[in-house]
């Protein structure tokens, strides 16, 4: 499990395993049947991303849920909630990782993943909660 990876495709690989994780799955299984069903890029670091996030689903929860006004995190769909506690947790704790870097890579994710207009409802709460972290400094 040491395939060299870029950020974009950490993401990715941590992306869809907290996504698959949603449903019930172990991280077990998705390791056993990752090179035959998924076909996904997964290396150290991505093992790292998703320890990460699920260590600090419940405060990222609450930091989306602070910024999602319109939307009960209960009615947000489980793609883009996946992709915004990878986003949200990047910006409160990967220092390496700027926080324009963490927001640009979820619109794309969304972009890929989701409905088209759910890219904009991301953006808005990530940029929402970088203008925090912008003012915190």
């Amino acid at each position: 499990m040491s395939e060299r990876l870029n950020r974009p495709e950490i993401r990715e690989g941590a992306f869809l395993e907290l996504y698959q994780l949603t449903f019930g799955t172990t991280i077990e299984e998705i390791d056993e049947l990752n090179p035959d069903a998924f076909d996904m890029a997964k290396n150290e670091q991505t093992d790292e991303l998703v320890r990460g996030v699920l260590e600090h689903e419940e405060e990222l929860c609450g930091i989306i849920a602070k910024y999602s006004a319109k939307r009960a995190l209960s009615r947000i769909a489980k793609v883009n909630l996946t992709i915004l506690k990878i986003a949200v947790y990047e910006m409160k704790y990967c220092e390496r990782v700027p926080n324009a870097a963490a927001i640009n890579e979820a619109v794309e994710l969304a972009k890929k993943y989701s409905q088209k207009s759910d890219s904009g409802f991301i953006n808005g709460i990530l940029n929402s909660y970088m203008r925090e972290l912008d003012g915190a400094d």
